[in-house]
């Protein structure tokens, strides 16, 4: 009794402070599933796994991070914009956390933030350092995954050799963890970069009465679109050229021949080439993708800015505990009685 009360203690102390940088943390899980394919083929060459994991991580696993930053950043602006210019000013508080830091339309940004007064100075350099402490977790968190998995998995295993029950929830776990973050992000990523440059090619290539308004953003929706099984992009894209259509037919009179060439260009380049090379080559498994995109867009709301990483886990655990875990406790309950 002595030595478990102990090991409640620890486990208790160890809890706390994993919910205090709980963001970090469930970011770092996401980085190792992220970067882990990448890594095992460099380890294989390399035969240094320090060296490997740190090449990965600052070849890979940083651009990664600063990409979905960045993706953030412009997304919440182009939000912003489009409420600003479609008379939805009520839905901008939804914004206002997340907009002291991104230019607004009212032109409004960090450098302005910066002359208003010193407490606020303050504050912005409090903030640098709590997201330079949330990095280093990141990034450690990541490093010693990437590095020392195998030798986690060889302990979980001989520690639970008489319960093969945990050892197979555990792989499922992992391998459906792998799916998301490996597969899914990737696929979401990649889509979104590439729909994000087709409309602003498209942008750049319309008449000047017509054109892609908020590319960015809509490269972005795209991309989450690929969760939605079936429709995909469809969701995104086939609503989008009906305006364009609308705005031919009955609006500046623009040409007819752009909404042709916008749907036949978003058909092939974002829908069709990412669909075929590389949601086929990355994307396994039975997860249900509607599921997937509750799980994100509750997480988000949910758990904050951390959620989109945190709620994926939350699922995953869920399901393989009442698909793995929970009939082998009904089996042992109907034995015992």
């Amino acid at each position: 009794m002595g030595w478990i009360l102990v090991g409640v203690v620890i486990t208790v102390a160890v809890a706390y402070v994993l919910y205090s940088f709980v963001g970090a943390v469930v970011v770092g899980f996401f980085l190792y599933y992220a970067t882990r394919p990448i890594y095992r083929w460099v380890d294989q060459r390399s035969g240094h796994s320090n060296l490997s994991a740190i090449l990965t991580l600052l070849t890979v696993g940083l651009p990664v991070l600063i990409i979905l930053a960045y993706a953030v950043f412009v997304g919440v602006h182009e939000v912003d914009r489009l409420f600003a210019v479609t008379d939805l000013e009520q839905f901008r508080t939804v914004l206002e956390p997340y907009l002291d830091l991104v230019p607004g339309a009212d032109g409004r940004g960090v450098l302005d933030i910066l002359r208003t007064n010193a407490s606020t100075v303050q504050g912005i350099g409090a903030a640098a350092v709590a997201w330079l402490l949330r990095l280093f977790v990141i990034f450690t968190l990541a490093f010693y995954l990437l590095r020392d998995d195998y030798k986690i998995a060889r302990w979980f295993r001989r520690s639970f050799e008489n319960q093969p029950a945990a050892v197979t929830f555990m792989e499922d776990v992992d391998d459906d963890l792998t799916t998301i973050y490996t597969g899914n992000l990737i696929t979401i990523v990649a889509t979104g970069l590439i729909a994000v440059g087709v409309f602003y090619g498209l942008a750049v290539a319309a008449p000047p009465e017509m054109g892609v308004r908020f590319p960015i953003l809509l490269g972005l929706l795209t991309g989450v679109a690929t969760l939605i099984p079936a429709i995909g992009t469809k969701l995104i894209y086939f609503p989008y050229t009906g305006f364009l259509v609308w705005q031919s037919v009955a609006g500046d009179g623009g040409p007819l021949w752009f909404p042709v060439v916008f749907f036949l260009v978003t058909l092939v380049m974002v829908d069709i080439i990412p669909d075929m090379f590389i949601r086929s080559y990355v994307s396994k498994g039975e997860l249900n993708m509607g599921l997937m995109l509750m799980t994100y867009v509750l997480g988000a709301v949910a758990f904050g800015w951390y959620g989109i990483f945190l709620a994926p886990v939350v699922l995953v655990v869920f399901i393989h505990f009442y698909r793995d875990i929970f009939p082998v406790l009904l089996g042992s309950d109907a034995s015992t009685a």
